[in-house]
């Protein structure tokens, strides 16, 4: 239960994240470094509006709805990532040892509160 909490709010987290800074939903082909940058820039002015603008649009949707998860617009349903594909940037492809990683990662955020 506690998982599904906390994924919830992650999904809708990113979710916003992406409605406000459109860039993420179509990333330009710069280099991994480039895209790197460009995610930290986002997430810190992410950070940014939650803390210092209370009357944001997007935020206020989500704390007025609490199921409330944002959808990515019709003309960026191209780029989305299919539910199947895998990362090969990493040496831990999408399989048995993610899933391990990931119920690990629960177990521990579960068991710090």
């Amino acid at each position: 239960r506690i998982h599904s909490s906390k994924r919830n709010t992650i999904e809708r987290t990113f979710g916003v994240w992406k409605m406000k800074w459109q860039i993420l939903l179509k990333m330009p082909n710069y280099s991994i470094s480039t895209q790197k940058m460009i995610i930290a820039a986002t997430m810190t002015l992410h950070n940014y509006v939650r803390l210092h603008d209370k009357e944001d649009l997007h935020f206020l949707r989500c704390e007025r709805d609490p199921d409330y998860v944002p959808t990515i617009p019709e003309r960026y349903k191209k780029y989305v990532i299919p539910p199947n594909a895998s990362d090969v940037s990493t040496p831990a492809e999408s399989g048995p040892n993610m899933d391990l990683f990931r119920h690990e990662l629960a177990t521990a955020i579960a068991l710090s509160w």
